[in-house]
């Protein structure tokens, strides 16, 4: 049986026993085969026919189809000229890296070279250093400030410090 079959006698057999047809679910169910095979036993029959007929069609094609396959050399052939491609590619892959690998080492060491001072640089740097050690001297001088803690009692009045009005 078909599972439409199935599932068509299975709603015929709820709808008599919802009209009252049928006093059980195993009487419904008989009543409901009987109907189906009155019914389409003709026309269901001639149809299974015409699909088993196409199915036994179709699998000797499938078969034809698979019975041209490649012979062993063929087979062999195609595997090696694979085999070469893949190997030849991995080695193109690999000297490309290796060439990036070298250039990325020759600009690692230029990098390093670069922050490395040269004799001409630290020459310019040094007098450069021996100006800045005057001017500290200068602001030494202009730094001194009352806030600072360096006055003497000359230098502040106590009247600033101390109100003497009226509260």
């Amino acid at each position: 049986m078909d599972v439409e079959r199935i599932q068509k006698i299975n709603s015929l057999a709820v709808e008599l026993m919802k009209k009252g047809l049928a006093t059980d679910r195993e009487n419904a169910v008989v009543q409901a085969e009987q109907i189906y095979r009155n019914t389409d036993t003709e026309s269901y029959t001639s149809l299974r026919e015409t699909l088993k007929e196409v199915r036994a069609e179709a699998a000797p094609k499938k078969e034809q189809e698979s019975t041209v396959d490649l012979s062993q050399d063929q087979i062999k052939d195609i595997l090696e000229k694979n085999t070469k491609f893949l190997v030849s590619t991995i080695k193109d892959f690999q000297e490309k890296m290796g060439g990036m690998e070298k250039e990325l080492e020759a600009l690692k060491t230029k990098l390093r070279y670069q922050s490395i001072p040269t004799a001409k640089e630290i020459l310019v740097e040094a007098p450069q250093a021996g100006r800045p050690m005057a001017e500290p001297g200068k602001a030494n001088v202009t730094m001194q400030h009352p806030r600072s803690g360096n006055y003497n009692e000359q230098d502040v009045s106590i009247e600033k410090f101390f109100y003497m009005g009226s509260k």
